[in-house]
């Protein structure tokens, strides 16, 4: 017993009885119970974890940021399991580590950090590791672990320069699947495809695990799918399929060989038969969205465009709970015929679309672009049919009569129908017999009322607003004067407690005069119709150009409004963009046509100067006008905390708008989105270069002031803080976190035990102390302090309100919570100021809160 008590004390002698006591101690006692809760974190981290297989699959399964804070409990007992290993049993004697057990300790205490997401504490950890041990095997996977930390920070420069150090040593054998597997998750970040694809291949030549060699194969078979390289992508899929996944990888991997269908293959009807199989099987019923969408793809590669366009109908209509793939059979549907282009048809898929497709999509804000202006260009093509309509109806007496005559007798019709078969979806039903009657009129496929696409868009618009979708702007608004008596007929047909009123409408229908009133039969009528197709046919030339670049139909615009109106107040402008569009084309002879035109018949107009020095486009009042509304239009964005849309919108000026006067504007209010939406250190970098781009600007000034600031501790927002108390917003200080309470809620008690439990369960390394005080007579606050510096105080926020454990009867009263500094906290209880310091936390830590 006494030579056991002096071996445990002893960690300075290096023989082989304290080397196995030591050895056996730190194995059993700490690093294998420390490894088993990290094991066990693992498994549920990948079984609570859920693919979307219509994106790039992740080739390394990481906890959320609502999963990292639930594990924190485990992960410290394994911080403190494996330093006590460390503190008790490490035997480093002369510069060499003895007990085999502690590189392990010490990289198992860095893999906790990375999971808490702490990985700047894991970065020291592994870069300790890398330094202090020599063993290869043990520099290796810390440098391993080092660049997967960069990854995840994305820093990649970094990470790429653990891998080539990695690479350059060697690879140990052990770690040589991962290695290479982390080098194609390093290129995918980089899109770098080529790379990814041959990293990946060489990962596979080792990988061993199972789940590992499922979810490679996987990625790898995505990844030739991308390049198109239909064969490959789908021996890979097929080799999923043959190892066996659960159901939910088996299915997609099923319906990913499909979509990697080459017409030429010899498998062309193993895959429609295995679809079809797919279709008739029951287990398959919430999964026939995804796959008519294969069906879809198999038509399309075919040549069988109608049949492929049928697939993607049944694929939208029959996806009930998969948002996101309903999303995306309306948007290939949408870029199908924005393609051909047919640009009505294509905005009315890409508006549905946007209804259900999820805003974290990573194409999300090039789609919504492209539905804005598809919407603003459809619009104009319907104001100018609609007019042109209704101008043919007020210059031919007769042809107006017959129309009208055909109209009236189909709402007697109807009425009469109506009458006989009168039920529930009445409202619905009226305007399909509309449809119905109006397809066997004289169908000039222009005026509103027989254009059964004009009708139909009506309808969906209908829909729209009164269904499942958020009201939102009506980019038919224009028509409503033509329209407003469609919309009438129908909230009053459907009025049916109103006997009297139904017998108006009923009569007014069949009168002439109730079609008449829409016709411009007088002088000021024509002059507004006239007007209408004035500024729509001048804004469709500048969408087809500026929005699509497709300068064929914006030509098109462009001289039809110059040959219909050659005295109109775009004449001038139009002969402009017709030269500017001559210059993309190359086309010689139009260039010469309007530059002679310009300066024939406008010498001194600001067009003329452009033409003859194009540096004077700076300045023209034209562009100027233009420039300031779309600036306008951005501001607004940026007012309203639209900071992505922000820089997306202050990019693409550059390229609408060359040379501009706002130039400096546009590059300083990208730079305060990139504040709301980065890092302090990204701020910084945006605001030196606005200061290096426009050094004589006043945007340069003000850029100057706020990194003074930023210098000083100081955050600068450019909303105004609603309170008056001059609080201040800094880094570097003591947080205390504030639940704010009604002064009639009795549980104040248990809420601050039930804290107490939760800092002592995620937070036991930390000396919190929870109070209450009250504020005013009817608020109270509870407190928890001190929290040390900045991103601590946001990491505590953050784990308070995930929490639906220890805190979940607080967190269901939905109280507000706050951070604050203890100099503000000063201010704050001397004023009572809890609404102010609100307004003054929700504008100043909003970013942080919700990235």
């Amino acid at each position: 017993m006494i030579t056991i008590s002096i071996l445990g004390c002893s960690k300075k002698k290096k023989g082989f009885t304290h080397r196995a006591y030591q050895n056996t101690v730190s194995h059993y006692n700490g690093y294998f119970n420390a490894r088993e809760i990290y094991k066990s974190n693992k498994r549920r981290i990948y079984t609570e974890h859920k693919d979307d297989y219509s994106e790039l699959l992740p080739l390394f399964i990481y906890p959320d940021e609502a999963q990292a804070k639930s594990m924190y409990p485990d992960m410290d007992k394994i911080i403190e399991k494996t330093s006590t290993v460390i503190d008790r049993h490490s035997m480093y004697i002369k510069k060499h580590e003895y007990n085999r057990w502690i590189d392990k300790s010490y990289m198992l205490m860095g893999k906790a950090r990375f999971y808490k997401q702490e990985f700047f504490v894991g970065e020291e950890v592994f870069e300790y590791i890398a330094k202090a041990f020599k063993t290869e095997d043990v520099k290796s996977e810390a440098l391993i672990w080092l660049a997967r930390t960069h990854i995840e920070l994305g820093n990649l420069n970094k990470a790429e320069s653990f891998l080539d150090l990695v690479e350059s040593k060697g690879i140990p054998k052990q770690y040589n699947s991962e290695f290479n597997a982390l080098m194609a998750d390093f290129y995918i970040k980089k899109n770098n495809h080529d790379d990814a694809i041959t990293k990946l291949t060489k990962a596979l030549e080792t990988t061993k695990n199972k789940k590992d060699k499922r979810r490679f194969n996987y990625v790898l078979a995505q990844l030739w799918l991308k390049k198109k390289e239909y064969g490959k992508a789908s021996e890979l899929f097929s080799k999923v399929i043959k190892l066996k996944p659960e159901y939910n990888m088996m299915f997609n991997a099923k319906i990913s060989r499909a979509l990697s269908f080459d017409p030429a293959s010899e498998e062309k009807k193993d895959i429609k038969k295995m679809l079809s199989k797919m279709v008739k099987d029951g287990k398959n019923k919430e999964y026939l969205d995804q796959i008519h969408f294969a069906l879809a793809d198999i038509a399309f590669k075919e040549g069988n465009e109608p049949l492929g366009i049928d697939h993607l109908q049944k694929s939208a209509a029959l996806s009930v709970s998969n948002n996101k793939q309903k999303a995306l059979s309306y948007l290939r549907l949408g870029e199908l015929f924005y393609s051909k282009p047919l640009y009505v048809e294509s905005q009315a898929y890409y508006d549905s679309c946007l209804t259900v497709l999820p805003e974290d999509y990573s194409r999300y804000e090039t789609i919504y672009d492209r539905s804005q202006a598809l919407s603003r260009l459809v619009e104009n093509i319907f104001i100018v049919q609609e007019e042109d309509s209704l101008q043919k109806l007020a210059n031919d007496e007769t042809y107006r009569n017959e129309i009208i005559e055909g109209l009236v007798n189909n709402a007697i019709k109807e009425e009469e129908l109506k009458k006989a078969d009168l039920d529930n979806d009445n409202e619905f039903n009226s305007f399909n017999n509309n449809s119905t009657i109006s397809s066997n009129l004289p169908n000039t496929g222009k005026w509103y009322f027989y254009n059964n696409t004009t009708l139909g868009f009506g309808f969906t618009d209908f829909k729209k607003n009164w269904g499942d979708r958020k009201l939102g702007d009506n980019w038919r608004r224009s028509n409503k004067e033509t329209i407003a008596f469609f919309e009438e007929e129908l909230e009053n047909e459907n009025d049916s407690s109103s006997t009297d009123s139904t017998k108006i409408l009923v009569n007014e229908k069949t009168t002439a005069e109730y079609y008449l009133q829409y016709i411009p039969l007088t002088e000021g009528k024509m002059n507004v119709s006239h007007n209408k197709i004035i500024e729509s046919l001048y804004a469709l030339g500048n969408i087809y150009r500026e929005d699509f670049q497709d300068y064929k139909n914006s030509v098109k615009s462009f001289e039809d409004l110059i040959i219909r109106y050659d005295t109109c107040r775009y004449v001038l402008p139009s002969w402009y963009n017709l030269y500017r569009i001559s210059l993309l084309i190359d086309d010689d002879g139009m260039k010469q046509k309007y530059k002679t035109l310009i300066l024939n018949n406008y010498p001194e107009s600001e067009y003329a100067k452009i033409i003859q020095d194009p540096t004077y486009n700076k300045v023209t009042r034209e562009n100027r006008k233009r420039v300031d509304n779309y600036y306008s239009i951005v501001y607004n964005m940026y007012n309203d905390r639209k900071y992505n849309k922000v820089m997306v919108r202050c990019e693409k000026a550059k390229s609408i708008f060359a040379d501009n006067h706002l130039q400096d504007h546009f590059d300083f209010l990208a730079a305060m989105a990139t504040g709301h939406t980065n890092t302090i250190d990204t701020f910084k970098l945006a605001l030196e270069k606005v200061i290096l781009t426009h050094p004589e600007s006043e945007v340069s000034t003000e850029a100057k002031r706020i990194l003074d600031l930023i210098k000083k501790g100081v955050k600068i927002d450019i909303e105004e803080a609603q309170s008056s108390i001059p609080y201040t917003h800094v880094f570097n200080s003591d947080f205390h976190f504030v639940a704010v309470l009604p002064a009639e809620d009795k549980k104040t008690n248990k809420y601050k035990v039930d804290i107490s439990n939760f800092n002592l369960k995620y937070y036991s390394a930390k000396k919190f102390n929870v109070s209450n005080i009250f504020v005013n007579p009817t608020t109270q606050i509870i407190i928890v302090k001190p929290i040390k510096g900045y991103d601590g105080a946001i990491d505590y926020f953050k784990s308070f309100k995930l929490n639906k454990d220890n805190l979940k009867d607080l967190n269901l009263k939905e109280y507000e919570y706050f951070l604050i500094s203890k100099d503000n906290f000063a201010l704050f209880y001397k004023n009572k100021d809890v609404k102010g310091y609100l307004n003054f936390f929700k504008q100043n830590f909003e970013t942080e809160l919700n990235p």
